[in-house]
């Protein structure tokens, strides 16, 4: 059985998404997503995204984006919509504005911005 610490730190999300843009590309446009996916480079535009949407270790976006979930591990600007959870992880970076189901920022994600959570 898991510790409440334990359950405390575990991830909202068990999903391994396919990366579509890897570290050393920059891409600017609007993209649109049906499964799991992870962008881990430069990035502005939009984004929707009709599943998990992680924004990688290596990756700085500037966008707005539209998705079901949405999990930060590098530096993230800009306008969310997200209709079920955000995460920040350590060494995370979102600066903007967010409208989410629920946020979990953990011990060394930092949170820039405004926040507008409500229950799903």
């Amino acid at each position: 059985m898991a510790t409440r610490h334990e359950r405390e730190e575990a991830s909202f999300f068990q999903a391994s998404p396919r990366t579509v843009l890897s570290p050393g590309t920059a891409v600017s446009g609007k993209l649109t997503f049906n499964l799991p996916v992870k962008i881990d480079s430069r990035f502005s535009g939009e984004v929707k995204a009709s599943d998990l949407l992680v924004v990688g270790p290596n990756a700085q976006v500037d966008a707005e984006i539209w998705a079901r979930h949405l999990q930060i591990e590098g530096s993230l600007a800009g306008i969310v919509h997200v209709s079920g959870w955000i995460e920040i992880l350590p060494g995370g970076h979102f600066r903007g504005e967010i409208a989410a189901g629920k946020l979990k920022v953990y011990p060394g994600g930092l949170f820039e911005g405004k926040g507008n959570l409500s229950a799903p």
